[in-house]
């Protein structure tokens, strides 16, 4: 068993699947809460990245593993996206799913894949880093972390363009 720690979620690699556990970011959001007084910039960056009121952004920022889990959950449910690692179950109201787990590709792989090829688009989606992908067991390279909303956004898009 190995453990990953990211952003938003803890990951638990055990055998073939990967356990995404959603974190609350406490300490995060109080850092955030008192820088946010004194810069404008950081301020608007806030609301526009996490929701136009103070409590739903807030409400976002805290429990952002949360909505990543049941985004990617949800997204694959409804897609079954062959470009993304299958999200196989959801428990305790989406703070744990369970994905499949892949090997990892190298920076040169992915410079191949079809990812890079295609230009999936937004900026801020996780189509970037070596990191958000893995092989899956049938050999294709696949994301395995699509759960911002921009990114299942840009992923929506994009399937319907090919």
């Amino acid at each position: 068993m190995r453990i990953r720690y990211g952003a938003t979620r803890f990951v638990l690699l055990i055998g073939d699947e990967a356990i995404k556990i959603g974190r609350i970011r406490l300490l995060r959001f109080f850092a955030r809460m008192l820088i946010l007084p004194f810069s404008r910039k950081r301020r608007e960056h806030f609301f526009i990245k996490y929701g136009p009121t103070f409590w739903q952004a807030a409400l976002n920022d805290l429990c952002a593993g949360l909505y990543a889990n049941l985004n990617e959950y949800e997204y694959y449910q409804a897609s079954k996206d062959f470009r993304v690692m299958p999200t196989i179950r959801q428990l305790l109201y989406g703070w744990v799913i369970v994905q499949l787990r892949g090997e990892p590709v190298s920076l040169a792989e992915l410079s191949k894949g079809p990812f890079i090829k295609q230009k999936i688009g937004e900026e801020n989606c996780e189509v970037i880093e070596e990191k958000q992908f893995c092989r899956h067991a049938d050999g294709r390279i696949v994301l395995i972390d699509y759960g911002r909303r921009v990114t299942i956004q840009a992923l929506s898009i994009s399937m319907t363009t090919q």
